[in-house]
């Protein structure tokens, strides 16, 4: 494990603007989110003990979502062309701020699959906001599965 260096007055940790969003290998500066996660399901095996003797492999599902501003919203659209929905492409979450090693998030294997639209009134700008769908995340770049 690495030692964390610790600042004796100041200094910074991973914020918000030390991210840097990839779609489909197009930087993107103009987002307002990104969300993704991963969860394993798995099964524990009993016998005639009150302990678990096992868990099964079990089973990854992947979640992520983006929120762009719709200026960028339209240009990534455009960047998958026509018939967009069915384009597959991966996105990578990049951040490291001064101080820290760059680290990068992959999200493999991800379509449009929904696309949210909200207007209302106010100083707010608008967005779109929609579901990656992924196939596999790999944290850090590290795969979960041997």
């Amino acid at each position: 494990m690495a030692d964390l260096v610790y600042p004796m007055v100041n200094g910074y940790r991973h914020g918000f603007a030390s991210v840097e969003l990839t779609l489909n290998g197009q930087k993107f500066r103009g987002f307002k989110a990104v969300n993704y996660s991963r969860t394993r399901s798995r099964e524990m095996g009993r016998g005639n003990h009150p302990d678990p003797l096992f868990k099964t492999l079990g089973e990854n599902e992947y979640s992520a979502d983006v929120e762009l501003y719709l200026a960028e919203f339209l240009a990534f659209q455009l960047l998958l062309g026509a018939g967009y929905g069915d384009v597959f492409f991966d996105c990578q979450v990049t951040y490291g701020p001064h101080g820290f090693d760059t680290t990068t998030d992959e999200i493999i294997g991800c379509t449009l699959d929904t696309t949210e639209v909200g207007l209302s009134q106010g100083p707010s700008p608008l967005t779109r906001k929609f579901n990656l769908n992924p196939l596999k995340i790999k944290f850090g770049g590290v795969d979960d599965l041997t």
